[in-house]
Order: C-alpha cells, then structure tokens, then sequence
C-alpha cells in the first residue's frame, strides 16, 4: 500500500499496516532453504517482537559516495524521528505519553531521493511532517473500522497474506 502523499520531494513511500516484512537480505536468507544462515536467521527473525512500526531507510535510487548516501539516509531517519517526537510518539510509533493510545503498527519503507541531498533540514522535516501525519492519520481511520486493509485487500490484521506482487 502506497501512501498518497503531495509534493513530497525527500522520500518516496512504502508503508504495509500490520505487517512486519524482514529486510531484503534477511528474506532472501529465510526463503533460500539450502543457505547456510538460514536456521538461525529465521529464528532471530521469529524471536524478534512484532510490534511497533519497522523503518527502513533505503538511499540506493542514486549513485554517488557512500558517504553522502549513508549522511542523507541517517538526516531522513533523524527527521522522523522528531517528527514523531513532536507528536508524543516513539520511533517505532508507539505512544510515548498517555495521548489517547496512538500506536502504528507495519513496515515503512523511505526510499530517498536525490533532491533529499540539497534540502534544507527545515524542508526535509516539513516534507517527512506530513508523512508521519498521514500515518497517524491511517491510524486512526484503521482504529475506527477495526482493521487497516491494502490496497488490494492482501493484508488482513495481523497477518500476512501471500504476496501478489501487486504492490
């Protein structure tokens, strides 16, 4: 499920309510059944608690040093995580203060953009503002019907369901 999110020049945005995904590394591990990681691997993955929102701050999209991906990678984590902070909530989204019990729950993925390179910090947190805003919002609307859905209705809560490849 993509987030519909104006103007947004920093990130593009992969966000999957109620759905923890590993990361690219981690999966491709779990479903390689002959890799020799894979027992301990899937059961780090298995002991690790699913909840909260997971965070994935990917800056791949555009060459350049490593440095400088590593920098604006950790710029956008930060600005997140202020944002989150001004609405009383933790990093892994969860209410940090007793504001009516906010609490998201999935995977996002931010996928930086080279314009994220040359913003300044105040367009970045301005920009990242209303991301963090639209999933608290999701949140809320979610609350409200019992269950946050997908796109195409493959995420049921709680659980995963087989992947399409729609998204």
């Amino acid at each position: 499920m993509r987030l519909r999110i104006p103007s947004n020049s920093i990130a593009s945005i992969k966000f999957q309510p109620n759905v923890h995904v590993p990361s690219y590394p981690v999966d491709s591990i779990i479903k390689d059944f002959t890799h020799i990681l894979r027992p301990q691997t899937a059961a780090r993955f298995e002991s690790h608690p699913k909840r909260g929102l997971w965070i994935r701050v990917l800056a791949n999209g555009f060459g350049g040093k490593a440095t400088v991906r590593r920098w604006v990678r950790r710029r956008v984590r930060e600005a997140v995580r202020q944002e989150f902070k001004t609405r009383g909530m933790s990093f892994d989204g969860m209410a940090v203060e007793n504001i009516g019990g906010k609490e998201l729950k999935g995977t996002m993925e931010l996928f930086v953009k080279k314009e994220a390179v040359a913003a300044e910090w105040s367009n970045v947190r301005a920009q990242l503002g209303k991301v963090v805003e639209a999933l608290v919002a999701m949140a809320e609307e979610g609350r409200k019907r019992g269950s946050i859905r997908g796109r195409h209705g493959m995420f049921q809560k709680g659980r995963r369901v087989q992947d399409t490849g729609l998204l």
